[in-house]
């Protein structure tokens, strides 16, 4: 998917209609304050991070093309099935381990994590995101066991 960047006012806007969890909300409400402070509210754009998308074999690219990761929030279905979502730096495929820079682990029933980078996690050659069922595994995870979410990333060079 290419980086379609837009106003990081608009990207806050959606981001509000994924959760009403009051820490998730403030997390992202002091993201944006930081954004706006320390890179001059420079545009961005929001990827939607779907369960049955990520689930399939090399994972889905939510980029192709360099990068920087702001922001990661995703969010269990009702199973307490074990799932590792996890983001490669590459454009296409997550089968090159030593593309891997973020794992986060999704253990119980409905739960969600969110992850911040607040300077910016750069990924050189894309984003690919995956849902494994191990944490250093390359076992894809089962449709409705991985999570579903947003990813908040910018244009390369950006942090």
């Amino acid at each position: 998917m290419a980086i379609t960047l837009e106003s990081a006012g608009v990207v806050r806007q959606k981001t509000r209609a994924y959760t009403r969890n009051p820490l998730v909300f403030y997390a992202l409400k002091s993201f944006f304050l930081q954004h706006s402070q320390r890179r001059n509210n420079a545009d961005l754009q929001l990827v939607e991070i779907d369960d049955a998308d990520i689930t399939g074999t090399d994972g889905i690219p939510l980029a192709d093309a360099a990068a920087v990761v702001y922001v990661l929030w995703i969010k269990k279905r009702a199973t307490a099935t074990d799932a590792y979502f996890k983001l490669f730096d590459n454009a296409t495929v997550d089968t090159t381990a030593t593309d891997g820079r973020v794992v986060v682990p999704l253990l119980e029933a409905s739960e969600d994590q969110i992850v911040l980078f607040p300077q910016g996690l750069t990924m050189a050659s894309g984003v690919v995101g995956t849902s494994h069922t191990t944490y250093a595994g390359t076992t894809d995870s089962t449709a409705g066991d991985a999570g579903d979410g947003f990813v908040i990333i910018g244009a390369a060079g950006s942090s």
